[in-house]
């Protein structure tokens, strides 16, 4: 079994959403505001991006068994430049097949060449099997996230 990894193209962003729904499901949820059109439409929008990549992992049938999502976001005085991969999803079935790994090391070696000096990972609570993975790939636990979401 081979895995292939690729960037997305334009006309893919439906099939980019479909895997990012794969994150949904338990211990996941789909955020309180999730609408697919408009994640279709924004998938769309960072396909124009040259400062953001989207992966595709398929297997040798041309089935879709992987996304992820990386961006050039910040210049840290203190870290330098730093890379966030936002969306790592693995079709269930494909899970601890080599999909994960193959995704990440696109990812990184995607940032690195755009210049990142690290690559920045945020993982819900609840994620401890994908935690233990990240380990396992050479992530170190380095700190805890906060965040708020816009008032409306």
């Amino acid at each position: 079994m081979t895995i292939h990894v690729r960037r997305f193209r334009r006309g893919a962003e439906a099939q980019f959403v479909s895997g990012l729904e794969w994150l949904f499901a338990p211990p996941g949820s789909p955020p309180a505001d999730w609408d697919r059109d408009r994640a279709v439409e924004r998938t769309a929008q960072l396909l124009t991006h040259e400062d953001v990549a989207l992966f595709e992992a398929r297997s040798d049938g041309d089935q879709l068994v992987g996304v992820a999502s990386v961006y050039l976001d910040i210049l840290s005085v203190r870290f330098g430049r730093r890379a966030s991969i936002e969306d790592l999803a693995v079709h269930p079935d494909w899970r601890s097949r080599g999909v994960g790994s193959n995704l990440l090391v696109a990812a990184r070696a995607w940032a690195h060449e755009q210049g990142a000096d690290y690559v920045f990972l945020e993982s819900g609570l609840a994620r401890t099997e994908a935690h233990r993975f990240y380990l396992r790939e050479g992530a170190t636990h380095a700190a805890a996230a906060f965040r708020w979401t816009s008032v409306k």
